[in-house]
């Protein structure tokens, strides 16, 4: 079962290689299919079905992470909870699936889908090739969160403000701020507020701890600016003109 071993001897990550570009491939053909299949998603029964596939997904693949670190013998509270922002967005996903409240739409639609694309361009995934559990679990999570989105925009139309942009960011300072003194009570590095990833990621971009949580906090309210831009100049005008 080297697939699911911690340690292995299993192929290594190769970024961009041909695994990588599969996986793009695929949400993007995914992408497209709620767009253009969007009509029919948008029947009652579909989007509850389509609602639970999604929900049970989430579920099941943070469950398999883990039973993944506990059968490894290397779960410890300092890294194995749930609380970097990519779980925080498979979270909200889950929550916006639930309840349909716009806030939590706004930090999926924001935060989620602007790190989880970052996450699928630069992979925290070190040695963990394909078709290791990791690189599945790694691609499904994240790739599931843009889907998500796509779902929720065009099958639920559901929306953002300009003032989402400013609502998400103080709200993912306020958690980031717990975290950190939560990071401090059990030496822990959630959300890297301690530390960078020992893999080379965007992180690499913003300088030394702690000087690139500043340059952080400049690049993700440029970010969600960015993609508030997006929303309004494109993702807008597409949903308007399939009407």
């Amino acid at each position: 079962m080297s697939w699911w071993n911690y340690i292995h001897e299993g192929s290594t990550f190769s970024w961009f290689g041909a695994a990588h570009i599969t996986v793009w491939l695929i949400i993007i053909f995914l992408s497209g299919c709620i767009i253009l299949g969007r009509d029919f998603l948008s029947k009652k029964g579909s989007r509850n079905f389509i609602s639970f596939v999604y929900i049970s997904l989430f579920l099941l693949s943070e469950l398999s992470f883990q039973a993944f670190y506990i059968t490894n013998g290397i779960w410890d509270i300092s890294y194995s909870l749930p609380l970097h922002l990519s779980s925080i967005a498979w979270i909200t996903s889950v929550l916006t699936l639930l309840t349909k409240h716009n806030i939590w739409f706004e930090i999926t639609f924001l935060a989620g889908l602007g790190s989880a694309v970052l996450a699928l361009l630069t992979p925290d995934l070190a040695a963990f090739g394909f078709p290791h559990y990791r690189f599945f679990h790694f691609f499904l999570t994240h790739g599931l969160v843009i889907l998500v989105v796509f779902y929720l925009l065009f099958v639920e139309k559901m929306f953002i403000s300009f003032r989402s942009v400013f609502r998400v960011w103080g709200i993912l300072n306020i958690y980031a701020l717990a975290v950190f003194f939560f990071n401090l009570a059990i030496d822990g590095n959630y959300m890297y507020l301690m530390n960078k990833p020992a893999q080379t990621t965007p992180f690499d971009w913003f300088g030394p701890w702690p000087y690139y949580i500043i340059s952080l906090e400049i690049f993700t309210i440029s970010m969600f600016l960015l993609i508030y831009g997006v929303y309004k100049a494109i993702f807008f005008v597409i949903h308007v003109k399939l009407q």
